[in-house]
């Protein structure tokens, strides 16, 4: 079962921090859902120092196997520390035992190219499609996901496959800390539709054993939005692709393999 008892995802106990109630996913009793996963590695990664301000660009994680509840550590070693592009590979560690993987890039900020670098503002296909206001907020949610009961969720569905989502993070990630920009967009990103979108969930298991993510910079204010596709090919293959935005446009994009099969 999933224990724990503090509104916060995680609450920290020494060097480990210990999943609550919160922090499961819906597909399998006493697992880690994916966003906790992914929002963990996101906060090890840009807490790791460097001589020169970093920004993170690409978050590629392994999942591909169960994560269970259990005090979890990510440890992050630094295998290429370039001064302009930093690569990064973190363990994420359960009691002991590495079960998820990732790497990351990280390349270097310098303002002095704030002022060189052309701009013209967002295309209008760079835009958000609608504002979290003028999408229905979501009420309906399967029993036991416990990890979308952290956001406060507006969804609309389009074609079969397509759904535009802005979610709002409203608990700490971390009990004790500050939900950080690229923490809360690490989370969203997880949450973009799989296959039970378009295939029937009581007689179908869609699972994302990765997830991909690229950021071109972080996102303003409370609100993570991801208008996404989900394609699903025979033989048990699916994939999600997904434009990231906030209120003013895009800031990345989420794809993530899908593993579909019967119950």
């Amino acid at each position: 079962m999933c224990g724990g008892v503090s509104d916060a995802i995680f609450v920290p106990d020494g060097e480990w921090l210990i999943p609550q109630p919160n922090a499961c996913g819906p597909w399998f009793p006493g697992v880690q859902h994916g966003g906790s996963i992914s929002g963990l590695i996101a906060r090890a990664i840009e807490r790791v120092e460097s001589d020169a301000e970093m920004f993170t660009t690409r978050i590629s994680i392994d999942m591909s196997r169960r994560v269970p509840m259990g005090p979890t550590r990510v440890d992050v070693e630094v295998v290429r520390n370039g001064r302009r592009v930093q690569s990064l590979e973190a363990s994420y560690n359960v009691a002991g035992e590495v079960v998820a993987r990732a790497t990351a890039t990280r390349i270097r900020v310098d303002e002095n190219l704030a002022s060189e670098t052309i701009w013209v503002g967002p295309r209008p296909e760079d835009l958000p499609p609608k504002q979290p206001e003028e999408v229905p907020e979501l009420t309906k949610i399967f029993a036991g996901f416990d990890f979308v009961r952290n956001f406060t969720m507006h969804r609309e569905n389009f074609a079969a496959g397509q759904a535009l989502s802005w979610a709002r993070l409203e608990r700490p990630f971390v009990a004790g800390e500050e939900n950080t920009a690229l923490v809360r967009l690490a989370a969203v990103a997880d949450m973009i539709p799989s296959a039970n979108s378009i295939l029937d969930h009581r007689r179908y298991l869609s699972v994302n054993p990765d997830l991909n993510i690229a950021v071109s910079r972080l996102p303003e204010g409370d609100w993570v939005g991801s208008s996404a596709v989900v394609r699903t090919a025979r033989r048990g293959i699916g994939q999600t692709d997904a434009q990231l935005y906030d209120r003013h446009g895009v800031v990345g994009r989420s794809i993530k393999s899908l593993l579909i099969d019967v119950r």
